[in-house]
């Protein structure tokens, strides 16, 4: 629905009181965050409001839900507020420099990082960046050595408290042309990366009735994906990390649910340098931007026959 508009700029000030209500889920819990008074929340908001001219709250029993615009908004409100840092940073100081030491697993450098350091690199030529990719293991001993400032991987795997942290959903994934057989061995093309979840996955495989076979395993998430694609079989992938159109999500009746995987931003102990403390804020306002926005539909979900649907086309076709 329309609203009058004021023809005022967006402030920072307001984009960053609509990013603490769309995290908290009321204005009363933002203003408790924010240290100030509900009635001044609601203010900032309905000022907000006007100015885009779009309503960016919908109430539900919960408390208060994204609209639409709402949604397009906390992309554009991170964004500002990373600039308005980033901006401010390098007006007060003479010049950035030194290493930034940074470790992520492949699934969130595909996901999450690329754009937010490409950014960063280009507001901080003289700051020396570096970027391990490994697994969490080697990740969690460097970080501990000291040899990296910021690791981004599996919660459950890296020992401390995340700066930030997020949830992402696996999800059955097939190539295109792929047929499944419910009568056969599924084919699964594994991770060799995938930690617990790994067998929490073929236990549930074993549970639902669902014989499998291993047709590939790979701890490249490049060559697990080019499997899939090349029709292989079925893999469990973070719908974050696909990106090709050769590749669809699968739903099946026996197939069982997929758990959640938590990610979390984690820190050094060590005193953070001016580089790092700027590297910090570009990375926290990113991944709030990506845990805040819904994840796009890469490709509509291919639906498998359930096993009474296939024995009656059986009939129909003999």
């Amino acid at each position: 629905m329309a609203m009058t508009i004021d023809r005022g700029d967006l402030e920072i000030g307001l984009l960053r009181m609509f990013l603490a209500v769309a995290q908290h889920g009321t204005m009363g819990r933002a203003a408790a965050a924010s240290a100030t008074t509900q009635p001044t929340v609601s203010q900032r908001i309905l000022r907000l409001e006007k100015i885009v001219g779009r309503k960016l709250f919908s109430r539900n029993r919960g408390g208060l839900k994204l609209t639409g615009h709402g949604e397009l908004l906390v992309a554009y409100a991170n964004r500002a507020i990373d600039l308005n840092e980033e901006a401010l940073a390098r007006l007060r100081e003479e010049s950035v420099c030194g290493p930034v030491r940074l470790g992520a697993s492949e699934e969130t450098v595909l996901a999450r990082l690329a754009p937010t350091l490409k950014r960063f690199q280009r507001s901080y030529p003289d700051v020396e960046l570096m970027l391990t990719v490994a697994g969490p293991a080697k990740l969690e001993f460097l970080l501990a050595q000291g040899e990296l400032g910021f690791v981004i991987s599996d919660s459950a795997r890296i020992t401390g408290r995340p700066v930030i942290e997020w949830n992402s959903r696996l999800a059955w994934f097939a190539g295109i042309d792929l047929s499944i057989d419910p009568f056969r061995p599924l084919p699964l093309v594994l991770s060799q990366n995938a930690g617990p979840w790994r067998e929490q996955i073929l236990d549930s495989l074993r549970e639902a009735g669902w014989e499998w076979r291993i047709v590939l395993e790979s701890a490249n998430l490049d060559t697990t994906i080019a499997a899939v694609e090349s029709d292989l079989g079925v893999s469990v992938l973070l719908r974050e990390t696909v990106r090709s159109t050769g590749i669809r999500e699968v739903k099946h009746g026996r197939l069982p649910a997929l758990p959640e995987m938590s990610f979390g931003l984690f820190r050094s102990n060590s005193v953070l340098t001016k580089a790092q403390s700027l590297m910090e804020i570009a990375l926290t306002a990113s991944l709030k931007s990506a845990k805040a926005q819904r994840l796009p539909d890469f490709a509509e979900a291919h639906t498998w026959l359930s096993n009474d649907e296939f024995k009656v086309l059986q009939m129909v076709t003999s």
